[in-house]
Formats: C-alpha cells, sequence, structure tokens
C-alpha cells in the first residue's frame, strides 16, 4: 500500500514533493482515521524534510485532496479530533477476470511469501472485494487465501516464536483424540497440500511431526527458557534403479552403501518420517524402501491414498 513508502528514500531534486506527500496522506487516511498529531508523527518517524512541513501544509493538503474529490471529515470533539475519509474518486472496479488473474498469481506465489506477507495479502483481497458490485466475485476474491480459516491472533504469535525457535504450550484439536495440550518446540512454517502447518518436534509424545496450524484452538504460550531438543536421527535405507540410479548424487544426507550395475543402495538420514517418505515417492517407481519396516509401511499406505485419489 502507499502507506509503505520510505520517505527517507526520496530525492527532493527528482521529485516533487508535494505531490508525495499528499499521496502519503491520502494513503493515511485510507487506512484508517487519524489526528493531525499522528499524521506529524508519521512524517517525522519517516525523515521527511521538516521545512516543507506545517500545521499550514497539513491544513493545505487536506483542502488539496477535497478538491480533488475526497470527502474528508473536520477534526473535531464528535469523532476525537480525527480526519476521516469516508469517500473518494480513486475507486478500483475488480471484475472476474482480474480476480481469476490475481487467484492464479496467489497460487504460484504463496510458498514463497512469508506469513506476516500471507496476512497482508488476505487483508489486501479483502479490501479489494469492496470494489467489486458483483457478489460472486466478491465472495471469490474473500476465499483466495490459504489461511482465511486460520486464527490470525495465533498466527502472529506464532510468527516471532517460529523466529526465535522457541518451545511453546498450546491446546490442539487433534483428528482421533479431540482436545490435546501440547508442548512443542517450533522449527519453521510449512505449506502441505496447500494448507499451512507448523514443524518442529511435539515434546508432549517425544517425536518430531508437523501441526495443522488451523487445528489450534487456544492462545500459544512462548516459554521464556530456550530448551534445546536432541531430535533423534532415523535411518533409513532404499535401492535406486533405472534413471533414479543414473541421476543420483551423494549429499550430506544421501549417502552410497553399496553400488551394483542395476542398482544403487542408499542410507538416508533424517529426524521427519515425513520427509523421508516425501524423499522416497520423489524418485517414484525406481526406489523400493528395505528399512525400517515401518517407513516401508508408510509408502505404501500413502502409495494406495494417492491410488484412490487418481483412481476416483
Amino acid at each position: 500500500m502507499l502507506n509503505t513508502l520510505r520517505l527517507e528514500d526520496i530525492k527532493p531534486e527528482s521529485i516533487n514533493l508535494t505531490g508525495v506527500r499528499l499521496l502519503v496522506l491520502f494513503s493515511l487516511l485510507l487506512e484508517s482515521p487519524k489526528t493531525a498529531d499522528e499524521i506529524n508523527e508519521y512524517f517525522e518517524r519517516n525523515n521527511y524534510p521538516k521545512d516543507t512541513f506545517s500545521t499550514d501544509t497539513l491544513r493545505n493538503d487536506l483542502n488539496a485532496l477535497r478538491y480533488a474529490g475526497c470527502n474528508i471529515t473536520r477534526a473535531d470533539k464528535s469523532n476525537n479530533f480525527k480526519y476521516t475519509l469516508t469517500t473518494h474518486p480513486f475507486e478500483l472496479f475488480i471484475d472476474k477476470d482480474i480476480a481469476m488473474s490475481l487467484y492464479k498469481l496467489y497460487n504460484k506465489s504463496y510458498k514463497y511469501l512469508t506469513v506476516e506477507q500471507l496476512i497482508k495479502i488476505e487483508n489486501l483481497f479483502c479490501t479489494l472485494a469492496d470494489y467489486t458490485s458483483d457478489d460472486d466475485t466478491s465472495e471469490f476474491l474473500k476465499g483466495i487465501s490459504l489461511i482465511k480459516n486460520i486464527d490470525k491472533n495465533i498466527l502472529r504469535e506464532l510468527i516471532p516464536a517460529v523466529k526465535r525457535k522457541s518451545t511453546v504450550t498450546f491446546m490442539y484439536k487433534a483428528p482421533n483424540l479431540g482436545k490435546v495440550e501440547y508442548e512443542f518446540s517450533l522449527d519453521k512454517f510449512n505449506f502441505r497440500s496447500k494448507k499451512l502447518y507448523i514443524d518442529g518436534y511435539n515434546k508432549t509424545y517425544k517425536t518430531p511431526a508437523f501441526l495443522l496450524i488451523s487445528r489450534i484452538i487456544s492462545s500459544v504460550t512462548e516459554h521464556l527458557t530456550k530448551d534445546i531438543v536432541e531430535k533423534p536421527v532415523i535411518r533409513t535405507v532404499y535401492e535406486l534403479k533405472n534413471s533414479a540410479m543414473l541421476m543420483f548424487n551423494e549429499n550430506e544426507y544421501e549417502k552410497i552403501l553399496e553400488k551394483h550395475n542395476n542398482k544403487l543402495v542408499i542410507e538416508y538420514k533424517s529426524d521427519s518420517e515425513f520427509k523421508i517418505v516425501q524423499k522416497v515417492l520423489s524418485y517414484g517407481p525406481n526406489c523400493t524402501v528395505i528399512e525400517p519396516e515401518n517407513i516401508r509401511q508408510k509408502v505404501i499406505t500413502e502409495l494406495k491414498r494417492m491410488y484412490e485419489v487418481y483412481n476416483d
């Protein structure tokens, strides 16, 4: 939005400062009603040239916006001395084609966005929904966000905790157990099948895990002390054949145990069963798990599930 402009980067000799000031003032009022002090504080915080900004300047700028067609209330006791932008002529009209383009762009980019950015984009979609008279298009825009069903207060509590890799406690609605209190060491946010999860270590059950954030049903309590979590490493052995064998390159997690003319025997180490299963599946039919048996069964179960989905 316009109110994210970095005013300190503006060069007076290369741009009309009055025009920029009007744009920023418009964006501030578009965001929410503001007092004169709040407006002044924003300009001062962003190092706008003070010799070109004053109380008279604010009055003139407000009148300039009114002259351009903006309806801005006067600041008095009845509205807590805040200027309110009630209408303006700079309306956007979002039709179904534009909404579909936004949907396609979002689906190509959501994995590369931070959670903070995802929240802002969801707010943007809801704002754009107000600029269409078509109810179906409006509802479509409001439904694009993949985090629309997640409590944003919980997300905002998780964001700093994930950055600090903290241990937290919260109530979780587990599919088979109902409400359970979990103590969870956070690692990162992650999308799976277009649903947002947190990856980490479930200290309640002493196992690596990933949890669906939409199932968290209480405030997140962050522990003050940082716990050191030693995650158990899972060793998996599998065979690679054909194209998977030819394309394979060793790395710090995958090592060649045996090399034959028609196959490679690989050792893969990870602290996450999910990552192991996904790694095996990435090789397609050219990979066979040898051990451990529980990983082998998880791969078989996932293959059966995928077969049922595609055979439906």
